[in-house]
């Protein structure tokens, strides 16, 4: 679908998140000019015991989208969020977007790397939608969701909470967490990237954890 026909609510919601990213970015090049940069340890990425996912499949409208075969072979970075979010969810894509150009420049290693935007929010979030949504960042993102029940068991996996908030049918807020989750090639849930997220800590963290890597023995 072209991006010109998608929703204005969240094209404004992006502009403004991602005005607000460069800014962000110019800020703080104009402080590493003078201050030593050191390591935040509150967004290092948390390795997980690697357990494995169990089965599940996120549909909508009783259209199968994803499961864990689609993960299998893959490292995939997942992300929960919704298209009308105001804030977290625009910014942390746009890093995603640029964490997959970085990534882009390393030899093979988007061969089997995925990204995968799942929606909490499926009153709204049509598949059209979320294909608008996810293209507009990079046309390779994955964008899925489900019924709550599915979404809820699969995100209960992974320590991931979210609750619609007050507000109309139309106009809500949904609660939901900001980390994004790295699942392995055995689909096991290996780390978790705590928020606030920068495209070349991202990609420096998921560098390292591919290289320390070791898959299960068969």
């Amino acid at each position: 679908m072209p991006n010109t026909h998608a929703p204005n609510p969240w094209m404004k919601r992006i502009a403004v998140a991602l005005l607000l990213l460069v800014l962000g970015i110019v800020a703080g090049a104009l402080i590493s000019r003078s201050i030593t940069p050191t390591v935040d340890s509150s967004t290092a990425a948390q390795l997980q015991a690697p357990h494995p996912l169990q089965p599940f499949r996120l549909t909508y409208d009783g259209v199968p989208q994803l499961g864990n075969d689609d993960l299998r072979g893959k490292w995939s970075l997942l992300f929960f969020g919704y298209t009308h979010c105001p804030d977290i969810c625009p910014a942390t894509l746009a890093e995603l977007a640029r964490t997959y150009e970085l990534l882009a420049q390393e030899p093979g290693v988007l061969d089997d790397t995925q990204f995968i935007f799942v929606s909490v929010d499926p009153a709204r979030d049509t598949p059209q939608t979320l294909a608008a949504y996810t293209d507009y960042f990079n046309p390779a993102f994955i964008g899925v969701t489900g019924d709550t029940e599915q979404l809820t068991a699969l995100a209960r996996q992974m320590d991931i909470q979210f609750r619609r908030g007050d507000g109309s049918d139309e106009a809500y807020n949904v609660d939901h967490a900001s980390a994004i989750l790295l699942i392995d090639p055995q689909v096991r849930y290996h780390a978790r990237i705590k928020a606030p997220h920068h495209a070349q800590d991202v990609h420096r963290q998921f560098l390292e954890i591919r290289r320390q890597y070791q898959p299960p023995s068969s």
